[in-house]
């Protein structure tokens, strides 16, 4: 079932567009990674979807409605978003952080439910977080923030979370936690993951679809095997690579070449 559409979508700042006739759709449950070079419009689509940025034109669809007629109490209640710069300016504790992701179900001056402290609860074990629940946001280090702030949004409940590079503040374990993570929540509760990652290698193994953007526009959709092949990614990207299958999975791994040893490559 289709959940997620873009249909022509165009958005950008002022008079700048960056954006352009996007169309792709993501399936219930499905783990789609948004790719491409700097500057090709991988955050602002994000924030189009999180209805953070509004279209200049096309629609965004969730579950066949357009989202701009989707109140906003409803939509916080299917779509969780996690952003790449992590702005909060109160030194707020992590479990009162967490509480607040319950706010589109029990409103702000209800207490909490047994059930919001039992899903609070299972969040905070699955995130490793049960030793911060006092802490203030202040204190803890940018990894930790991270797993704060997705922490946050799965206890949102939603049926769609939008991740802009997740991984970025976190060391190679945490990464792999982290996304381990997603595809667990992502098979036991069929939750769709829209995350943009600059990691190609990461989006391969963790994604069952890939969208590759360049200048604003769709370049190419589908699977890694589709999306990540050699010529594609050097004409997008403008820069050598390698792409064998992962040893283990059989999936793309892409492997950048430095200028140095380009004359001893051949494809």
């Amino acid at each position: 079932m289709v959940i997620l559409t873009f249909k022509n979508v165009c958005a950008g700042y002022g008079r700048y567009e960056i954006l352009h006739n996007i169309n792709f759709s993501m399936d219930k449950g499905e783990f789609v990674g948004i790719i491409g070079p700097n500057g090709s419009g991988k955050s602002t689509l994000l924030k189009t979807a999180a209805k953070i940025l509004k279209t200049t034109s096309g629609n965004i669809l969730l579950k066949n409605m357009d989202i701009n007629k989707i109140s906003l109490q409803k939509f916080a209640k299917t779509i969780a978003f996690l952003p790449s710069d992590i702005e909060i300016t109160y030194p707020y504790t992590v479990k009162e952080l967490l509480s607040m992701a319950r706010y589109p179900f029990t409103g702000i001056v209800r207490n909490l439910s047994r059930k919001d402290l039992e899903i609070i609860a299972y969040v905070t074990e699955q995130m490793e977080l049960n030793m911060f629940m006092e802490r203030t946001i202040f204190q803890m280090s940018e990894g930790e923030k991270q797993r704060v702030m997705l922490a946050q949004c799965l206890v949102q409940e939603p049926e769609i979370i939008l991740l802009d590079e997740p991984t970025a503040h976190l060391d190679i374990g945490f990464q792999f936690s982290f996304l381990d993570l997603l595809k667990r929540y992502q098979k036991n509760f069929s939750l769709s993951i829209l995350a943009v990652l600059h990691d190609l290698n990461l989006a391969s193994q963790y994604c069952n679809k890939i969208v590759l953007l360049d200048r604003g526009s769709v370049s190419i959709s589908g699977t890694p095997e589709n999306v990540l092949r050699y010529q594609i990614l050097e004409k997008v990207y403008q820069t050598s690579v390698l792409v064998y299958p992962h040893p283990i999975s059989g999936k793309p791994y892409v492997f950048g070449i430095p200028e140095e040893w380009k004359n001893l490559t051949e494809k």
